[in-house]
Parts: structure tokens; C-alpha cells; sequence
């Protein structure tokens, strides 16, 4: 009966993680915690968009990769798995054109996100106008620290379009100290995958650079994302706010070597991944 129960409890926390529910979810509570922090509500049809968006963006992404050779839990449950990838694909892209009707107004902001998650995807399609990007993919982690960056913390601004703005510079110092908190974790995806990276050309700052200036870039992303917090804080944050904001990157600066090392996918899946909403969690279950 436990025997049972363990692997009822693994399966589940598998299909949550590599099915990409739990990253559906992280995308949901970071828009969250910027309507939280700019005091406004996001509508639900918003919210339910992003979700549909993430789940089917990742599940066609990781349903064109080839797990053949990888032997670690999400690459066996991903080869095992194509069937159910490819309908979440089909489904959340039903789900997410219906789900523009009700978006209309704000079409052209929404749209052109739909792109960019494709191109990020893109490389992944052996076809020639395609492969061409697998020769700029040094930006890939970048690129994909961008659209995340757009879609959590500047569409939830242009959709819920709150009646007083703070500025532009709030607005700017927050769009960068997003930017820098979501890099920093892709760029420890990117260290895990450093080898395979090199061996297909699929050049990264991870993979051109040797441990020690790893080391050294991970810093400086610490000692500005610090700066973004000190302006947010003279922005007119409060104590406690930053204390949210400021705590999943202490954590993954303090854990983040120690943590690449380890071979489970549920360290990144859960530990990296969870780092990414952890400050919305935080302001939701103990607000200021």
C-alpha cells in the first residue's frame, strides 16, 4: 500500500513539474505580484491566458526536443510522454484563441508575445530558415529573460492599466530588476546544460565561459539586481516589500553553486523554478 502511494505521489509531481503546470503557475503568481506591487487587479481572463500560454508554449517545446539520449527524469518522461505534450499543446492553443476574445483591446500587445514565444521554440525545428538561429543562441537565455520579463511585469501593467502610474522610472527600475532575478536563474539552467551546449553549438554564456568567470558574471547579476532593490526602496517601497523581492535571490546566491551541482531535475524544476514566484507567495500570505 505505501509502495503504492510513493509512486502515485511521484508520478503526480511528475506530470505537475514536466507536464509544466508548476511553471504555468510560477508565470500566474509573478503577474500577480506586479499587480500587487502597482496596486491594481488583473482580470481573470487575463490571468487564464498567460497560464494556457505558458503550459502550451513549454509543452510544444519540450515536445519537439529529442529526449532519446537523455536519461534523467524529465527527459524519460518526456520520451515517454510526446502524446500528452502534443495534445496540452493543441489544447492550450484552442483555450488561449478563445480566450483573445475576451482580450481583444489589447490584441496588439498580446500577439506579438505569441511570436516571440516561437522563435524561442524555433531552433528546435529542423528546418534551414530555423536552424539559422542556432547560430545566435548565445542569447538565448537573454532573449528568454526578456520575454519573461515583458510578459510578467509589462503587459499586466498595459492590460490592468492602473488609474495612477508611479512613473516611468519605477516602472523602469522594476521591468530591470525583473529582468536580472529571472536571467540569474536561466543562467544555472544554462550551467546544467553547458556540455550538451558545447557539443551542438548552442553557444551560451554558460558554455563559452570557464567556472571562475561563471562565478564572477553571477555576482555582478547579485550587485545589480542590489541597485534595482535600493531604487525600488527609494522609490517608495515598503520594508517589507523589498524584503520579499530581495529574498529568492539571496537564497539562489547562496544555494545556486552548490545546487548546479546536483544531477536531479527536481532541484531545478522545483528549487530554480519556485525561486521565480516565491516573492509573489510571500506578498500574497503576508502582506504588508
Amino acid at each position: 500500500m505505501l509502495n503504492r502511494i510513493a509512486k502515485f505521489s511521484d508520478d503526480l509531481l511528475q506530470f505537475v513539474l514536466f507536464s509544466n503546470m508548476y511553471i504555468a503557475v510560477c508565470a500566474v503568481i509573478m503577474c500577480q505580484t506586479t499587480a500587487y506591487l502597482f496596486r491594481f487587479t488583473l482580470p481573470v481572463y487575463f490571468l487564464s491566458f498567460i497560464f494556457m500560454g505558458t503550459l502550451g508554449s513549454y509543452s510544444l517545446h519540450w515536445y519537439l526536443t529529442d529526449s532519446s539520449g537523455d536519461y534523467s527524469n524529465r527527459g524519460r518522461w518526456n520520451q515517454h510522454h510526446k502524446t500528452t505534450l502534443l495534445l496540452l499543446f493543441i489544447c492550450t492553443s484552442g483555450l488561449g484563441l478563445w480566450l483573445l476574445n475576451y482580450l481583444r483591446p489589447f490584441l496588439l500587445d498580446l500577439l506579438p508575445v505569441v511570436f516571440l514565444t516561437f522563435l524561442y521554440t524555433a531552433p528546435k525545428i529542423d528546418w534551414r530558415i530555423f536552424n539559422i538561429l542556432r547560430r545566435i543562441a548565445v542569447l538565448k537565455s537573454v532573449y528568454l529573460a526578456l520575454v519573461w520579463t515583458y510578459v510578467t511585469a509589462a503587459i499586466p501593467l498595459i492590460v490592468a492599466k492602473p488609474f495612477e502610474l508611479p512613473g516611468w522610472v519605477f516602472i523602469g527600475i522594476w521591468l530591470l530588476n525583473r529582468f536580472l532575478f529571472i536571467y540569474s536563474i536561466a543562467l544555472w539552467f544554462d550551467y546544467r546544460d553547458r556540455a550538451i551546449d558545447r557539443q551542438s553549438k548552442w553557444l551560451t554564456m554558460a558554455s563559452m565561459l570557464p567556472e571562475n568567470q561563471i562565478r564572477w558574471f553571477f555576482y555582478s547579476i547579485i550587485v545589480c539586481f542590489g541597485l534595482t532593490v535600493v531604487s525600488l526602496y527609494e522609490q517608495g517601497l515598503h520594508t517589507w516589500t523589498i524584503i520579499c523581492l530581495s529574498v529568492p535571490m539571496i537564497l539562489l546566491g547562496l544555494t545556486a553553486q552548490r545546487m548546479a551541482t546536483q544531477p536531479s531535475d527536481y532541484i531545478y524544476y522545483i528549487y530554480f523554478d519556485g525561486l521565480l514566484m516565491l516573492s509573489g507567495v510571500l506578498l500574497t500570505c503576508f502582506p504588508s
